[in-house]
């Protein structure tokens, strides 16, 4: 199919003015970005994360809508039917596969942040945790927030979907799975979309390869970040190998302009999802270079970078206001060279052991490393930066390695890079042995038996944080239960909001606890319960403390529920007693109204009793 011819002088105008908005976006960002940080300390720019990040990502979701419709036409020259087909294909594959897998939390309490983040945004367009919010018939009023450490990239697309949905966690689970899909197809049309003369069937058999990797499915059927980080990469790759595509057609093929847009905001994109995705930024410099030692003179091309830079300022300043933070690492180190003994020898172990991933795939995956290395050294000089990116990060992360059980979802972004080789791997023997069927047959059903027996765990849930989802389980079971108008006093009140209940944790409204009990209790006639949850059971501070709480106040024990060594429990915290110590000052008694239904039936027998019988 012949392209649309376009005249080169228009091509270098389109690459001079995406340099110019470029410089110009990138100006306006560093000129920000320099006021902020010369004004504000870490506590004033973190007030600023709540409106800078959803601008900034809703700048970059404008922009890749926007340079999509610019390139429609092209992509109908590019792309045949049969390869949109295979593309809408694969989404399907991804939701029918991942529905093997069971659906539960596995990162607790992480993925409820996510998720109620997601609802505040919906409803306040503000990306911030609620520690004390009324969330009852469909409305969702915030009264103390908290800035979360994590990039917001994933509670965002929560809250846009939330915003037609309803806030859920069911729809959390299926935007994941879907995702799964998407990243497949996208990972299929990139590599079909790529200059790079792999062998033929490579997008397909990679695109696969990536669906059946086992924690893909496992981990798509959660709400964790790592299967959306995967599929925004994915974006991004995608993004560079259609700009290179069209780059090296010119002066036949127009469109590099809105190809340089979506390079931009895929890549700008991406980095709002973890604070390692900002290795997008080189994965697309190199996948660039893969194919054109000379791109760096193309003004196109600096000109994305400049913009791409621009739309990830307000993740910059998000993570440079958490700079701080020790991420869960007590002793504040969080990289270091010591991690790589311990880390090296689970992380390189996934490829072998036959426990997340079959041992059957290291060979094609070796096999297409192999044929890189011989055929297509740019290429892989490509691969190889992308899984260092994507798999030797976490190498030197505190909790990096797969050891730690949970820690295993890592693998999930570089699942793809290692999908791409296996592929390459599967296609590269197949063409070795198609004139021997025989033996091909024998490989083939090799590979398919011993890729079966890596999907051992993935329809299994695991010990990990079982009392963890045990909790979840009991919350779920008493906020359907609870009155309307009730308030739950928790250390996780993002849970108990996501299930349509008022909630706050301890520290928003503890004076009232303590000294105005029963004014408490006028606003939330439902009641005022403590949730003496996981992390009551796991810390003995927060124990005495929910305990203290539970006998000062004579609180009513509403529900209890066991799982392995913890109990939870509910309990009503308004009662006579709790009242009479924390309650405060009576307000004084009202006037009763005649329409109040005991005064109203008691004026009604009055009048009954003094009207005379008929006769």
């Amino acid at each position: 199919m012949s392209l649309a011819p376009a005249q080169p002088n228009r091509l270098a105008r389109e690459a001079w003015i995406l340099l110019g908005l470029g410089l110009l976006a990138a100006a306006i960002a560093a000129a920000w970005a320099l006021h902020q940080l010369r004004i504000n300390d870490n506590i004033g720019l973190r007030a600023l994360v709540p409106v800078s990040t959803p601008f900034g990502l809703d700048a970059c979701v404008i922009v890749i809508i926007a340079a999509s419709f610019g390139l429609v036409s092209q992509l109908r020259l590019i792309l045949d039917r049969r390869a949109l087909f295979t593309a809408l294909g694969l989404v399907l594959a991804g939701w029918l596969i991942c529905g093997l897998a069971p659906r539960a939390h596995r990162i607790l309490y992480d993925e409820h942040i996510y998720m109620q983040i997601g609802q505040t945004l919906a409803h306040t367009g503000r990306a911030e945790q609620a520690d004390y919010a009324r969330a009852e018939h469909g409305k969702f009023e915030l009264y103390q927030n908290a800035v979360n450490k994590q990039p917001n990239g994933w509670p965002y697309l929560l809250g846009r979907v939330y915003q037609w949905t309803g806030a859920s966690t069911a729809v959390a689970f299926d935007v994941n799975r879907l995702l799964a899909g998407l990243a497949a197809a996208t990972l299929f049309l990139a590599l079909t979309l790529a200059p790079w003369n792999l062998p033929a069937g490579t997008p397909l058999a990679a695109a696969l390869a990536y669906l059946f990797t086992p924690l893909i499915p496992w981990w798509s059927r959660t709400v964790a970040v790592e299967p959306s980080t995967a599929a925004t990469t994915l974006l991004s790759f995608a993004s560079a190998c259609l700009y290179i595509r069209l780059r090296q057609n010119a002066p036949n093929v127009r469109g590099r302009l809105a190809a340089g847009l979506l390079l931009a905001a895929a890549t700008a994109f991406a980095w709002y999802f973890r604070p390692e995705s900002l290795l997008a930024f080189p994965l697309v410099a190199i996948v660039c270079w893969s194919t054109e030692d000379r791109f760096y003179s193309d003004p196109g091309f600096w000109g994305a970078a400049l913009l791409a830079a621009a739309l990830a300022t307000p993740n910059f300043l998000h993570l440079w206001s958490m700079r701080t933070e020790d991420w869960g690492a007590n002793d504040g180190q969080r990289f270091a060279l010591d991690f790589i003994g311990k880390n090296l020898g689970s992380n390189l172990g996934y490829f072998f052991q036959n426990e997340w991933f079959p041992v059957v795939g290291t060979l094609p995956l070796a096999i297409g490393a192999g044929w890189l290395l011989l055929r297509r050294g740019s290429v892989a000089l490509v691969l190889a930066l992308w899984l260092a990116c994507s798999w030797g990060i976490f190498v030197v992360f505190y909790a990096g390695g797969y050891h730690y059980g949970a820690s295993c979802r890592y693998a999930v972004i570089s699942a793809a890079p290692a999908a791409l080789l296996i592929g390459l791997g599967v296609t590269v023997s197949a063409h070795a042995l198609r004139p021997r069927p025989l033996l091909a047959g024998a490989a083939a059903t090799l590979l398919a038996l011993g890729w079966a027996s890596g999907w051992k765990f993935v329809p299994t849930l695991t010990r990990e944080a079982v009392e963890a989802q045990e909790d979840i389980v009991f919350i779920k079971r008493e906020a359907a239960r609870l009155p309307s108008g009730s308030l739950v006093v928790t250390q996780i009140p993002y849970v108990w909001l996501l299930e349509g209940r008022n909630a706050s944790q301890y520290s928003p409204i503890e004076d009232l606890l303590r000294t105005q009990l029963r004014e408490l209790a006028n606003q939330y006639p439902g009641g005022i319960y403590l949730h003496y949850g996981f992390w009551e059971n796991a810390e003995p501070a927060r124990a005495r403390y929910a305990a203290d709480w539970i006998l000062s106040c004579d609180a009513t024990e509403i529900a209890r529920y066991s799982s392995h060594a913890h109990t939870f429990g509910l309990f009503r915290l308004d009662t006579p007693g709790g009242l009479a110590r924390h309650g405060g000052p009576r307000p004084p008694v009202s006037e009763r109204k005649e329409s109040e239904l005991d005064l109203a039936l008691a004026a009604a027998r009055r009048r009954a009793a003094a009207t005379p019988p008929q006769p």
